[in-house]
């Protein structure tokens, strides 16, 4: 069953998306429980116990905001596995929201079209996270889920797997022989380096910063696939 999370001051927003939420899982023949908060104070007090897969978030609540809740969530949580789908009137956060990695941003009243695409696309994430990465090392084989892989570097014929534990592994490949059969969320930005959508922080035009604080430039002839990239994930504009 898949759990739900749904916090905004305005009533009728949260049920109209109940209602939205109820008739995708019907049609998928899929159990769901759907919870709703009225205010993020109450929220934040029991997120962990209910544990939601997907939170549903308003950016202007009262007292503490949507972007409190999200910077408490990642930072204070240190829970990145809910799957925040920012909501709003308005449509100029996208500098502070794209430190929380929400997955989606959707414009209040939310249309059923974008609830299912966005549903329909979490969904999917969700069933590649925990499926996992294979690669043979002294003629042994070995896997890391794809949801613990921060970015895959190259160096002298080895390929590193960089582990969000900081750990990192190595086998003898090429970036090239496995980018094509990588998830969606991971991208490829210069001929050494892949990373997770997931784990970025901030981003320009010409750079990116990891979580962890570690920068990488973002190859020129590269720059126009990683902004798709970007947007195919969900997570909306950058810094620059």
């Amino acid at each position: 069953m898949y759990k739900i999370a749904i916090c905004d001051d305005e009533k009728n927003i949260c049920a109209s998306l109940e209602e939205g939420i109820d008739r995708f899982f019907n049609e998928r023949n899929e159990e769901c429980e759907v919870e709703v908060w009225y205010d993020s104070d109450s929220f934040c007090k029991q997120v962990e116990e209910y544990k939601p897969i997907i939170l549903f978030l308003d950016i202007e609540l009262p007292n503490n905001n949507g972007v409190y809740v999200g910077k408490y969530i990642r930072t204070t949580l240190k829970n990145d596995r809910i799957n925040i789908v920012y909501i709003s009137h308005k449509t100029n956060y996208a500098l502070e929201l794209f430190q929380v990695h929400p997955y989606d941003f959707l414009v209040k009243p939310v249309e059923e079209d974008a609830l299912f695409t966005t549903l329909t696309n979490i969904l999917k994430l969700e069933e590649i996270r925990d499926k996992e990465f294979k690669y043979s090392y002294n003629k042994k084989w070995y896997t890391v889920p794809y949801g613990d892989i921060v970015y895959f570097s190259s160096k002298n014929k080895l390929v590193y797997v960089h582990k969000k534990n900081g750990e990192t592994v190595s086998y003898y490949g090429k970036l090239r022989d496995i980018i094509d059969d990588l998830p969606f969320q991971f991208t490829c930005i210069s001929k050494s380096y892949i990373v997770n959508i997931k784990y970025i922080s901030t981003w320009s035009s010409g750079s990116l910063t990891l979580e962890g604080g570690m920068e990488i430039n973002i190859a020129q002839s590269k720059r126009t696939d990683f902004k798709k990239a970007i947007f195919n994930y969900g997570c909306g504009q950058g810094n620059g």
